[in-house]
């Protein structure tokens, strides 16, 4: 056994979920996301605001999209 292979850990499987974007590559919708009220209160705390956090959200979606190929976009 090499020292990679000694190294390795192995994760338990994950438990299944009832909510579907408790699973790995299925997120939560924004609109989920800031009805949290916890989400409000580190938003508050961090001084950031919902329309600002929307626009920078809107750029990376604009940026991540102009990346993607003609036929990924759609």
């Amino acid at each position: 056994m090499d020292a990679f292979q000694a190294n390795k850990v192995s994760l338990p499987p994950c438990a299944p979920s009832r909510d579907p974007w408790a699973r790995a590559g299925i997120e939560p919708r924004l609109e989920e996301v800031l009805a949290d009220p916890l989400v409000h209160q580190v938003m508050r705390r961090d001084g950031v605001t919902e329309p600002a956090l929307r626009g920078v959200i809107g750029r990376a979606q604009a940026r991540l999209r102009s990346a993607l190929c003609c036929r990924c976009a759609a």
